[in-house]
């Protein structure tokens, strides 16, 4: 069994064997989370979050894809499709959401996604049902956590 990259502020659902390897992992750590103008980093707080959330009247959110079900890569037209169905299912469920991408620089990448404001137990839902490993939870005046779900 090979060891798990340290992944701060994570928390796994999973038992090992985990399906992260160490390229996901920094993956992750790496990437700027955003929505609405708001930004995160795994580990860090955000002001601009925090308003987010308190415009909202919520205390918590989330930040969960539908691009690249269980991390393998699948044409532009499918992800977008995807995420047509997430938001499209956000607004059905009533979860207010802001459109949004995590980004990195090295390795440059971006896939969009959504924050989805409120109760995170929803998100973890959604994200589940679009094959997603993990999602980045966001919480008032805290910092923001990965959330392994696979």
């Amino acid at each position: 069994m090979s060891p798990v990259p340290p992944l701060p502020h994570a928390r796994f659902r999973t038992q090992p064997p985990l399906p992260v390897g160490p390229r996901l992992a920094r993956g992750w750590r790496v990437t700027r989370f955003e929505a609405a103008g708001a930004e995160v980093r795994l580990g860090r707080g955000s002001r601009a979050v925090d308003r987010l959330l308190r415009d909202a009247g919520v205390r918590h959110g989330a930040f969960v894809s539908a691009w690249n079900p269980c991390s393998r890569r699948v044409p532009r037209w499918r992800n977008d499709a995807a995420l047509a169905r997430l938001c499209a299912l956000a607004k059905r469920r009533g979860i207010a959401h802001h459109h949004g991408a995590g980004r990195a620089e090295r390795p440059a990448w971006c896939e969009e996604h959504l924050l989805l404001l409120g109760d995170w137990r929803r998100a973890v839902a959604l994200a589940h049902r679009f094959g997603q490993h993990a999602v980045v939870l966001v919480r008032r005046q805290d910092r923001a956590r990965l959330r392994v779900l696979r």
